[in-house]
């Protein structure tokens, strides 16, 4: 029987750990030149620079920008409860802020966490990767 290519969740803590300790915390603008952002854009949050090894040619991807975005809820709406929206509107979604969110990269799961508030803004502190199959499943 072949070995199972598919990294248990203890590897992939593993290894995330292994590339937090050999990580430093930078500003995009740093790494590269990065285009001007409208005024009202907030400032990008320093993200961690990959240290890992990868193959010949790769590294190209380190610099390729993707759209990162988090599930928060969803409801079903008639058309013409839609239509009635209006601004101070609230929409109330399905979820609650226990549950764990969501984060897409280019619309596919990436991993799951818990929304948390730092200085004044809300991020998501991941608690796991999702596994390929699992990102199949799901869209």
């Amino acid at each position: 029987m072949p070995e199972d290519p598919m990294l248990s969740q203890d590897e992939i803590d593993a290894l995330l750990r292994s590339m937090g300790e050999a990580t430093d915390t930078v500003q995009p603008a740093q790494a590269a030149p990065a285009p001007a952002q409208p005024a009202t854009a907030p400032p990008r949050a320093p993200v961690p620079v990959f240290r890992g090894q990868l193959p010949a040619g790769m590294e190209l991807l380190l610099e390729v920008d993707v759209t990162c975005s988090v599930d928060l809820g969803m409801t079903e709406l008639e058309f013409g409860d839609l239509l009635s929206l209006r601004r101070s509107s609230l929409v109330v979604l399905n979820g609650t802020l226990s549950d764990p969110f969501v984060l897409r990269v280019n619309g596919v799961p990436f991993a799951r966490g818990t929304i948390v508030e730092t200085d004044g803004r809300y991020g998501l502190q991941i608690a796991e990767l999702a596994r390929p199959q699992e990102e199949e499943q799901a869209s």
